[in-house]
């Protein structure tokens, strides 16, 4: 026994001198970070501010200076930690921890309540609201504010809202449809993007569209050379150029995708390319952005950037077959216009699932059957709406306005 043992230990012994254990390393020691610290810690950090809301830029140096001691306050204040300025281990802990707060995102004042809008005589409708008998209804309260379009397929109903104290008055349009009644892309010149352009209203009436806004003014970037961004229509790809990084430059082209479902969706503009897009189904893909709303949540971006008062004009879906499009007027007297922290707030509130900004400004153009309905934005002291190369629609009547 015990010679059969002994072959084993020598063995054993020899394992032993050949791959020694190795002694546990020496702990590290961290070295809090303060005012005149430097190195890849000091990015570190301001990377997971920036992620956490604290930080706006995303190129950062490796100097920890008076800025990133006050920004790190901020953080300590919003977690409950002695705001010292510096990055000691307990904040450090925490500041890369799943428990870390992000910033507060700014507020903003309540809107007015809305008047109580009149009661149409509505016409025979059936259990989902839409028409019941005739080929469609149309209902016009340009004193009030509501316009009613109702088919067999299709359900539209724009709400004019105001609040005089900012001064504000923006359009919410609501869309229903069903048995495959979608949206449709429309362009003036499809095989020279760019190089033709008409008034939104001109293209509507020509279109027949019951209702029509303006989309991401590809053309235009395309003529100029721009990075377009990824564009189909109707299962046609007319650009794969577009940003490589996320960013909040505008416009940042993310992009919306129209599938045969009736679904929306929304992505970051390198997220995919135009071919995985295709493969997905994609019918239409429109590039402007950002992004508003994703999954129901609002884009961090919009709490950072995009302060400026301008018109605006977003489109999202709260549910296959239920959308929701939101048009902004301003850059007039009575009606400044807004942030797009304010389009995502109110999106949201309205149900919105996913939603992306379109192209805003003089562009901005909402048309029911043919009528401009907002009000022509002012620029050195004259009216105008720029024209168009295209446009985003949806149903089809002969019963077009020619104001």
């Amino acid at each position: 026994m015990k010679k059969a043992m002994l072959p084993l230990l020598m063995l054993l012994h020899l394992v032993v001198l050949l791959c020694p254990f190795s002694a546990p390393a020496e702990e590290e020691i961290f070295v809090p970070l303060s005012v005149g610290s430097k190195g890849k810690t000091v990015v570190q950090v301001k990377e997971r501010l920036y992620e956490l809301g604290y930080l706006k830029g995303s190129q950062f140096t490796q100097k920890y200076t008076e800025s990133t001691a006050e920004t790190v306050r901020s953080f300590q204040q919003v977690n409950g930690l002695p705001e010292t300025g510096e990055t000691d281990g307990q904040t450090w802990a925490l500041l890369f921890s799943d428990r870390a707060l992000k910033a507060p995102r700014p507020t903003l004042p309540p809107l007015a309540t809305p008047a109580p809008l009149p009661e149409p005589d509505w016409p025979p409708r059936d259990p989902e609201g839409y028409l019941a008998e005739g080929a469609e209804y149309f209902y016009e309260n340009d004193e009030a504010g509501l316009w009613i379009y109702l088919g067999p397929n299709l359900q539209v109903t724009i709400t004019r809202r105001e609040d005089s104290a900012i001064p504000l008055e923006w359009f919410e349009t609501e869309i229903r449809t069903r048995r495959g009644e979608t949206f449709r892309a429309a362009q003036t010149d499809p095989e020279r993007p760019g190089k033709q352009y008409q008034y939104p209203y001109v293209i509507s009436r020509k279109e027949r569209f019951v209702l029509s806004f303006s989309d991401d003014f590809f053309a235009t970037r395309m003529h100029s050379g721009e990075t377009v961004g990824i564009i189909i229509r109707e299962g046609q790809l007319i650009s794969d150029k577009t940003n490589r990084k996320n960013g909040h430059h505008l416009p940042n082209l993310d992009i919306m995708a129209q599938f045969p479902d009736g679904s929306l969706r929304v992505f970051q503009c390198s997220e995919h390319t135009a071919e995985e897009l295709l493969a997905m189904g994609a019918v239409n893909v429109f590039s402007f952005g950002p992004i508003l709303l994703r999954d129901g949540e609002i884009n961090d971006l919009v709490y950072s950037y995009y302060k400026s008062i301008e018109p605006r004009q977003a489109f999202g879906m709260i549910a296959p077959g239920h959308y929701f499009l939101l048009s902004v007027q301003g850059r007039r007297s009575d009606s400044k216009g807004t942030t797009l922290q304010r389009m995502a707030e109110i999106m949201k509130e309205r149900g919105v699932q996913q939603a992306l900004n379109l192209d805003g400004g003089n562009t901005m153009a909402l048309v029911f059957r043919g009528r401009m309905l907002n009000k022509l934005a002012v620029y050195k002291k004259k009216e105008f709406v720029r024209t168009v190369t295209s446009l985003i629609g949806i149903g089809r009547t002969e019963n077009q306005s020619e104001e």
